[in-house]
């Protein structure tokens, strides 16, 4: 019956190359800062242990999805500088009331001379069957990596 609980979304959005350096230097080192670009989705971001950017540490995050203040309390557990890549466990808010486990990676790849993409990636398994995907969390992100691209070059 796991098997049929565990589940993977991904979703993608092409950015301007300069924006993914931008892009993955706000979530390592200053995650507190994303509310100041797209504040109808990110409200918050608190750190609760460790350093941003630092593998351990914790972050809570306060956000709103399909009108609904939410909140998810995630560990980063790998960064990876090289490839632009962070690795997220989530251990508590809002999520964890549907999901056993929610892992969140997101990486920003080059495309082409000029553009890169990130790609979002959530590894869960649902408790019950039925439950809701997390598909507006994934589209809000999505969204957010737009913001950030068009807030890099607004500059």
């Amino acid at each position: 019956m796991d098997g049929l609980l565990k589940r993977k979304l991904e979703g993608e959005v092409e950015i301007r190359e300069a924006a993914g350096d931008v892009f993955h230097d706000f979530f390592a080192n200053k995650p507190h800062h994303i509310p100041n670009v797209k504040d109808d989705f990110i409200h918050a971001c608190d750190l609760h242990e460790g350093d941003y950017g630092t593998p351990g540490s914790t972050i809570e995050w306060t956000y709103t999805v399909d009108g609904k203040k939410k909140t998810i309390k995630q560990i980063l557990e790998v960064i990876d500088e090289k490839n632009k890549m962070m690795k997220f466990n989530c251990i508590g808010g809002d999520l964890m009331k549907d999901y056993d486990n929610f892992l969140v990676t997101f990486e920003v790849k080059p495309v082409s001379e000029g553009t890169s993409k990130v790609v979002w990636i959530f590894e869960y398994v649902k408790k019950q069957p039925g439950l809701p995907e997390p598909s507006g969390e994934m589209d809000a992100l999505i969204e957010m990596a737009k913001h950030i691209d068009d807030h890099h070059h607004s500059k």
